[in-house]
């Protein structure tokens, strides 16, 4: 099994946190994220939600596009082949599109759905996403 990387650490904490802990929360994000409304997500959904989430934490003048500055939080440039990756057109910054083409090719969504998707119909229901959060839970996490 491949060690995973800081983002999808991250990625898969945003998704974790922010879906499986909405039950109680305004706005709900697991029904905001089931965006055909069929209460489970897809991969698509998921990688959707996810890459939106890092995507807009990251872009901090709202331009709607991510700078390799934007990207290298905290300075670290062994992150700059991460930015290059979700470069498509290599114009010098990553779109929203892009993110979400990156994330849909290579994303942590697929290791979401075939972690979580105890029923394995390739969608996660809000039990699976909770279920899967409680193991992702603990002090080592």
């Amino acid at each position: 099994m491949t060690k995973p990387t800081y983002l999808s650490r991250r990625a898969l904490a945003a998704l974790c946190l922010g879906i499986a802990g909405c039950q109680t929360t305004q706005p709900n994000r697991f029904d905001q994220s089931d965006t055909n409304h069929d209460g489970k997500l897809s991969r698509d959904e998921i990688n959707i939600y996810l890459v939106t989430a890092v995507f807009e934490s990251r872009d901090t003048n709202h331009d709607k596009k991510l700078t390799k500055a934007e990207w290298l939080v905290g300075g670290d440039a062994g992150r700059e082949k991460e930015f290059r990756d979700r470069d498509a057109n290599h114009d010098g910054v990553v779109t929203l599109d892009e993110a979400l083409a990156y994330g849909r090719k290579k994303g942590v969504a697929n290791k979401v759905v075939r972690e979580a998707d105890k029923n394995k119909d390739g969608a996660v229901s809000r039990e699976e996403i909770t279920a899967y959060y409680g193991s992702k839970e603990g002090p080592a996490h």
